[in-house]
């Protein structure tokens, strides 16, 4: 078993860079999302590690072995590819062991690491059917079951669960991560889908454009974004960010977001001193809103502009200083449509942004 590391690695298609000097650790036993929208790089990058996909600058080190220029047959990964790609001529146990054909590995070895693979996954009873008689989680296993037979050195999934229905994606994301701690090996997961990457991940890549834009435990990308473009991406519903600047007000420090003052908590005052610009976005999650049914001072009037239930909760949509501004709240306070409420916009939820190209563009002061 072994860490995986990427040193300095670039990849562009004519003069489209896909990755760019992207440099990463993944730790021996550790699961590493890459995540971030279509045409980020992250599926270019599993590839390049695959040997799928020719580096133009860079390393990638499995362990204590350069792999950059090997063969992919020599680099002991074990890769499940988007859509699975079963062989539907196959058995299940025939597609399970095809790995160990392809290498001459004996009938009796194969057929006794397909029976101990196909135990792990709980596949066992479907060894002897069509992959085309099965459901598309059993599928789902059965491409697993393929890495996983190879004992690899780093197991590479690429969106391994996104044609899956919901409720089969949610049990998929636990199955995952439970075999991750049960292999104790470096596994890198590629997924467009942010939840899938905050239930599933030791870390979290988040990629835009080719480009790192934070490296981090899900806690870390969730509770402090490095940028407006995590803040953004990560979170469900996504971060409420609003345009704003520094100001003072009764001597106190905060921003002006439209109409409205907002104080900054004790922690943040010392970053917003130190800012280089007077324009900011300040950003909220919309769970750690609290909406109010009386004024209070610092309390926004909003009207309420939509509800969309979701069982156990209710987002809430405003508009607010022309952006669209979500709440999370529990379905028992019942709003109505057109209803005026006051939110509340606690000094310590609150996060602050550079606005600016001079101080980053987006990045992260407190």
């Amino acid at each position: 078993m072994a860490s995986v590391r990427f040193k300095n690695l670039s990849r562009s298609f004519g003069t489209v860079p896909a990755v760019r000097d992207l440099s990463i650790e993944v730790p021996d036993g550790r699961l590493l999302c890459l995540v971030g929208p279509s045409g980020c790089g992250k599926t270019t990058t599993l590839r390049m590690v695959a040997g799928l996909e020719t580096p133009d600058a860079g390393e990638i080190w499995v362990g204590e072995r350069n792999i950059t220029k090997l063969e992919p047959r020599a680099r002991q990964i074990g890769m499940m590819f988007q859509g699975f790609a079963l062989y539907p001529h196959l058995s299940v146990g025939e597609n399970i062991g095809y790995p160990l054909k392809v290498r001459g590995a004996a009938r009796e070895e194969r057929d006794k690491r397909v029976a101990e693979v196909a135990k792990l996954l709980d596949i066992e009873p479907l060894i002897h059917r069509s992959v085309q008689q099965i459901s598309g989680g059993q599928q789902q296993r059965v491409a697993l079951a393929r890495a996983i037979i190879q004992r690899p050195q780093l197991y590479l999934l690429d969106e391994p669960i996104s044609s899956l229905d919901a409720v089969l994606r949610s049990t998929m994301r636990g199955e995952i991560k439970r075999l991750q701690k049960m292999l104790n090996t470096a596994m890198i997961v590629v997924t467009h889908d942010q939840l899938d990457a905050l239930s599933m991940a030791d870390t979290i890549a988040v990629m835009k454009d080719g480009v790192l834009q934070q490296l981090g435990s899900p806690d870390d990308v969730y509770s402090r974004p490095a940028n407006t473009f995590v803040a953004g991406f990560v979170g469900e519903p996504r971060m409420n960010l609003l345009p704003a600047t520094i100001e003072r007000h009764d001597g106190r420090l905060g921003v002006r977001a439209g109409e409205h003052w907002l104080a900054a908590s004790e922690r943040a005052r010392p970053e917003l001193e130190k800012a280089k610009a007077d324009r900011v976005t300040v950003g909220i999650r919309p769970p750690a809103v609290r909406v109010h049914r009386t004024a209070a001072p610092e309390r926004i009037p909003a009207r309420v502009y939509v509800a969309e239930p979701e069982g156990s909760r209710v987002i809430y949509e405003f508009r607010l200083i022309d952006e669209i501004f979500k709440v999370e709240s529990d379905p028992e306070l019942r709003l109505q449509m057109e209803e005026e409420v006051f939110l509340e916009l606690r000094p310590e939820a609150l996060h602050f942004f550079a606005s600016d190209q001079s101080t980053g563009g987006g990045r992260r002061i407190a």
